[in-house]
């Protein structure tokens, strides 16, 4: 009969940082034999406590024989598999299709190794333009196989035949993907390399000045009909989808706050769910976005058996301007741009900026006028902070008093 042992040990971890410091942690290290593929298996556990939780679902694992669902080794195809089956109904459509181009070409491969053209010519036919070749990529490596050194390789090989874009999104994906095999499988996969060399400059967002958006919101003010679809975006810094996705019950005119907890897919059906857990939050209304609602609300178009959205498709106007016909139905992103954002800008003489560049200059003027970082980081639906400090920082903030606040530092005159 067989049996299984797992037993716990303390470990001291040494680590050398950058400046030449050593610190040390303790770490409890939780050690057995997988019963499935009889290899030697480590966990490493910040406490004791932690490490006995996982020890008791090992056991019980081993009882229920769990263990022979990861009893042949798997490959990193089978593993990408399994996270995109995990993804499923957790993400939006959009998404999902997303992440599983990404795996599908550059995780599982083969890529094809030439133009942009000539890759989009072997998806369609199948067949291998003349002067070109497959690549492997990591499909086929079994997880017992796959190391860092590896896995730096194949961001390097990625780089190569792609952009350092696409290198950087496809290591996230992986890293996610030997996570979550970790957690299920009992996997020990390796580290993620940390200096991989993916160097990759982000195109700077276009934005709009301060004036330039005090135009749009005084040309919202006039337009009765189309107003409030793009003032919207300035004046609460929502997402696109999450703006679409709101519904009047969702909105607190009593209280002037929005809340946020749900949003609009591509194909128009509401999820019940933002697009991050932090996305689901509470905004406050400023005293212009309430005057436009309650303005907006007896006129809003409704259609029985949809939701009742506060931006809903506009339909087709009649004699009476405060009526409107087949309208209330979804209205798609796809829509919103090219229907009322890019003709609203061209009416304006204004840059061809997206409907999300509203949500940037919110964010960012909310922290040059000196708001606290972390209610910024809530108003924006980040998981913290430090992504609001990352991408939103610098974008409408004036040097000139930085310049002034240093020349006074060092007792220069202006």
């Amino acid at each position: 009969m067989k049996t299984f042992r797992a037993n716990i040990t303390k470990r001291e971890v040494y680590h050398t940082h950058r400046d030449g410091r050593e610190s040390c942690q303790d770490r409890y290290v939780l050690n057995y034999r997988d019963p499935a593929t009889r290899k030697r298996r480590q966990q490493f556990f910040e406490t004791r406590k932690e490490a006995e939780a996982a020890r008791h679902e090992l056991f019980t694992m081993f009882d229920q024989g769990l263990f022979s669902a990861v009893k042949r080794d798997l490959t990193v195809e089978e593993t990408v598999q399994h996270w995109l089956k995990s993804c499923e109904g957790r993400v939006v459509k959009r998404t999902y299709l997303n992440y599983k181009q990404l795996a599908d070409t550059y995780i599982i491969g083969p890529v094809l190794e030439g133009t942009r053209s000539e890759r989009i010519t072997y998806t369609w036919t199948g067949k291998l333009p003349e002067g070109t070749r497959l690549v492997p990529m990591l499909g086929k490596v079994k997880m017992s196989e796959l190391t860092t050194a590896g896995i730096r390789s194949w961001l390097q090989t990625i780089m190569r035949i792609s952009t350092p874009y696409t290198a950087r999104s496809v290591k996230k994906h992986l890293a996610t993907i030997l996570a979550l095999a970790e957690e299920d499988f009992g996997i020990r996969a390796p580290r993620m390399p940390k200096r991989s060399d993916i160097k990759y400059r982000k195109k700077e967002r276009l934005l709009l000045r301060q004036d330039q958006v005090k135009l749009i919101l005084d040309e919202a003010r006039k337009d009765r009909r189309c107003g409030i679809y793009y003032a919207w975006p300035f004046l609460t810094g929502t997402r696109p989808s999450e703006m679409l996705g709101v519904i009047w019950s969702d909105i607190d005119l009593e209280r002037d706050v929005i809340s946020i907890r749900r949003m609009q897919d591509d194909d128009g059906n509401i999820k019940p769910f933002p697009k991050t857990a932090a996305g689901e939050r509470i905004i406050p209304i400023v005293p212009l976005l309430k005057e436009m609602l309650l303005e907006w609300k007896p006129r809003c178009p409704r259609r029985p058996g949809h939701p009742d959205r506060v931006f809903p498709s506009l339909g087709f106007e009649t004699s009476d301007p405060d009526r409107v016909v087949m309208g209330g139905g979804a209205f798609l992103q796809s829509n919103f741009r090219n229907r009322l954002w890019r003709p609203m800008l061209k009416r304006l003489g204004l840059p061809p900026i997206t409907p999300y560049a509203a949500r940037h200059l919110l964010i960012s003027n909310l922290q040059a006028e000196g708001v606290e970082i972390g209610v910024v980081s809530k108003i924006a639906g980040h998981k913290n902070p430090q992504v609001t400090l990352r991408f939103y920082t610098h974008a409408v903030r004036d040097i000139a008093p930085s310049m002034d606040k240093i020349n006074g530092a060092y007792g220069l005159s202006s």
